[in-house]
């Protein structure tokens, strides 16, 4: 008696291996980058290897011929852009009080190089806001 067989945990395994390669290329790439920077001294090298982490994972990404993300997964991201949004909201209104705050109160000051790093942040969730706003208003 023969069995049936099907490609689909065949297929399964090929879009696994796909994900892993391109996460593989993305993450050894700005790994690789950083070493290359910060260890070595080589900053342009650095620059061109972080690139070529980055077109590598989108050529693999659409270089082949497989659907490798599906509605699961982009379940799965929408969950954790709201987990996200909602968890750092509090931490960057916190932040910003207590950095202003701070050297009024205290001797102490939060560093200059956070401003722009909260201001980044504030970016952000003000692209989030004029997205979520055109996304309602259009439908």
């Amino acid at each position: 008696m023969t069995g049936n067989t099907t490609s689909e945990p065949n297929l399964l395994a090929r879009k696994r291996t796909y994900k892993r390669l391109m996460f593989g290329v993305l993450l050894g790439g700005v790994g690789l980058a950083l070493l290359l920077r910060e260890v070595l001294g080589y900053p342009l090298i650095s620059e061109a290897v972080y690139w070529l982490g980055i077109v590598g994972f989108f050529a693999i990404g659409f270089g082949t011929s497989l659907t490798l993300f599906d509605e699961r997964d982009r379940a799965l991201e929408r969950r954790a852009s709201h987990l996200t949004l909602n968890i750092m909201a509090p931490v960057l209104a916190t932040v910003a009080s207590v950095g202003r705050l701070l050297p009024r109160l205290t001797d102490y000051a939060l560093p200059a190089e956070i401003w722009p790093a909260l201001y980044g942040v504030i970016a952000v969730y003000a692209v989030f806001g004029i997205s979520y706003t055109v996304l309602r208003y259009q439908a």
